[in-house]
């Protein structure tokens, strides 16, 4: 079964000083494109399959990559561009929620960013957006 979505994304920026001390706050929006989402369900877990992108920004870098992973846990597994992580969560049937984690460090390496994005999705509809 194969879908194509978009996510939104909500990045969330975090600086590290030399005493480790965090500092949260939320920055623009934007749209990473999913497609070739696939799901299969076993009385155990489901394991899912998708691509996702995104756009290299003026301080983002960009990715294209596939994600896989189960439902066993919701642990985040890692995709194939190591930056980016993603999880699933079951909705209502036939739906699904996409989770998906870009961390990268900051422009000046002085911290990291992680931008987060979800979107829903339904199983075996082909081509939403």
């Amino acid at each position: 079964m194969r879908i194509t979505s978009t996510l939104l994304a909500l990045a969330t920026v975090t600086t590290a000083s030399p005493i480790t001390k965090r500092t949260t706050s939320n920055t623009a929006t934007d749209i990473w494109p999913v497609s070739n989402f696939t799901v299969g369900c076993s009385p155990a877990a489901c394991v899912y399959k998708f691509a996702v992108t995104r756009v290299a920004g003026p301080n983002n870098p960009g990715f294209n990559t596939t994600c896989t992973g189960n439902d066993f846990t919701s642990d985040w597994h890692p995709c194939a561009d190591s930056s980016v992580s993603a999880k699933i969560v079951p909705k209502t049937y036939p739906e699904w929620e996409v989770d998906v984690c870009h961390k990268y460090d900051t422009a000046d390496k002085m911290g990291w960013i992680e931008a987060f994005a979800n979107a829903t999705v339904e199983d075996g509809v082909e081509g939403v957006e």
